[in-house]
């Protein structure tokens, strides 16, 4: 069972890619806004996004 990430570990996770929020929703391929709602706890970041996202973030 995959557990869906938490607003800290989102934000952490691309404070250590060191990109903007910007940056990190192009990486795959969302919006801006949506990725606002997830860092702000508005909505629940699904966890294919969240892997996807740890997959192509610069390391």
């Amino acid at each position: 069972m995959t557990v869906q990430p938490t607003p800290e570990a989102i934000r952490a996770a691309r404070a250590q890619a060191g990109l903007t929020q910007t940056q990190a929703a192009a990486l795959i391929y969302c919006t801006l806004r949506g990725w606002q709602d997830w860092e702000g706890g508005k909505r629940a970041m699904h966890p294919a996004f969240f892997e996807l996202f740890l997959l192509k973030a610069p390391k």
